[in-house]
């Protein structure tokens, strides 16, 4: 609805004020300018409505897949059946959600057909789901606005950016697995040859083996199976934000900590894939999400997306539960685990401990909290847990930031005895 702005009232009052005075005083210069007043109001409130009626706004997202980090910027266009000039559009709560850009939009003059755009803000990794805004048309004198609801809600995914990794000491059973840091995912799925069997009405053909369809006369399909299981288990752990932290991150701050684990996890995962092995990935969230990951590229994508979705989990002690978390994944071929935490206490460690002694492969990769200059080296608990960890077995990779996760991973310096104790 189209109502006067405070600014407005008030020069309807002046308006009204001089007409009161040009019936007392007889002079009609007075009723001419208490017209004007009026008439001004009058002008701007038709000129709104008119500007207001099919008013849509196109939100677009550049790029439209970003990568965490990437600089990010929002592009509004505003259309409308009468495209004024000089009117003026506030889009309010436009940019929701998204930390860094901001939550109202001016579009100066409706009349220019050029977007306005707002950023570029590097973008946090997340799933975003932008909810449609209010745009509020107002002449240029402020005097008269109308408020109608113009944008659609927008769902933006932001996943992060992954470091590729040349050899990775955590992800195998001997300490070491080399991958030259140039291989690239294979774009066909890894899929092992079964047997031939007779097409199904409304089967894709991608797979039709035409030898035999030859030789039959019929449509014939190659029946695949997996060609892996998964070899490596990479469990993220991600305590609520603070947890162990030795410098709790202000508010508004990302957990530098959390984007950290999320990297390593999917930097891992992606390594192995990348070599042609498959993965299970487990995640937290309301359960613990089972993600498995074959060698191709669709997984890739999967990969990219869960991982934007990852949040701190609720309090709780991993050492407790990670028995009933893993289940049969470290029985027979799944016999390599590969931790990924911001927090290590005593029971964590001894049940690393009991996983290392029935034979598992294990490795953790400990996220460092950062510590206040001069304070005590970062960690969780009263010190290091390197030297428990080593002495269950278990091979320990200490990690401060994303940019050291290639050194880290990479160094064998840093690898405990992979032997049962």
């Amino acid at each position: 609805m189209t109502r006067p702005t405070p600014r407005g009232v008030a020069l309807l009052g002046v308006a009204l004020v001089t007409y009161i005075a040009a019936r007392v005083f007889g002079t009609w210069e007075l009723y001419l300018v208490a017209l004007a007043f009026a008439g001004m109001t009058a002008v701007a409130w038709v000129l709104v409505t008119a500007a207001s009626r099919g008013l849509t706004v196109d939100r677009r997202v550049t790029p439209a897949h970003p990568v965490a980090g990437d600089p990010l910027r929002l592009a509004f266009s505003v259309d409308a059946a009468w495209r004024l000039p000089g009117l003026h559009v506030v889009l309010a709560d436009a940019g929701a959600g998204m930390t860094g850009l901001p939550e109202l939009v001016v579009v100066e003059d409706m009349g220019l057909r050029r977007p306005v755009v707002a950023g570029p803000r590097p973008a946090r990794r997340g799933v975003y789901s932008l909810p449609g805004f209010t745009a509020t048309v107002e002449d240029p004198m402020g005097l008269v606005r109308r408020r109608v609801t113009a944008g659609e809600p927008l769902h933006l995914t932001v996943v992060p950016r992954l470091e590729e990794l040349a050899s990775c000491a955590a992800c195998s059973q001997t300490g070491v697995r080399h991958g030259g840091g140039k291989r690239r995912l294979p774009t066909r799925d890894a899929w092992e040859f079964r047997a031939i069997r007779p097409h199904v009405r409304g089967e894709p053909l991608e797979r039709v083996d035409w030898k035999s369809t030859a030789k039959t006369g019929a449509l014939m399909l190659r029946e695949m199976e997996a060609a892996t299981e998964d070899d490596l288990t990479v469990l993220l752990d991600t305590p609520p934000r603070g947890a162990g932290a030795a410098q709790p991150a202000a508010a508004g701050e990302p957990d530098e900590a959390l984007e950290t684990a999320v990297v390593a996890a999917g930097s891992m995962a992606a390594f192995t894939l990348a070599g042609g092995h498959a993965v299970s990935l487990l995640l937290p969230g309301a359960g613990w999400q089972d993600l498995r990951l074959t060698p191709d590229a669709a997984s890739r994508r999967r990969l990219l997306a869960a991982l934007a979705e990852v949040r701190p989990q609720s309090p709780g002690r991993l050492g407790a539960s990670l028995p009933a978390i893993l289940g049969g994944r470290t029985q027979a071929h799944r016999r390599m685990l590969a931790l990924v935490t911001t927090s290590v206490d005593g029971d964590l460690v001894a049940a690393l401990g009991r996983l290392r002694r029935r034979g598992v492969t294990v490795s953790v990769v400990h996220v460092l909290a950062g510590a206040p200059a001069g304070g005590p080296a970062p960690g969780a608990g009263s010190g290091d847990p390197g030297p428990a960890l080593a002495a269950a077995g278990v091979r320990y990779y200490p990690v401060e930031s994303a940019d050291e996760l290639r050194g880290a991973l990479a160094a064998r310096s840093g690898e405990r005895p992979a032997r049962a104790r």
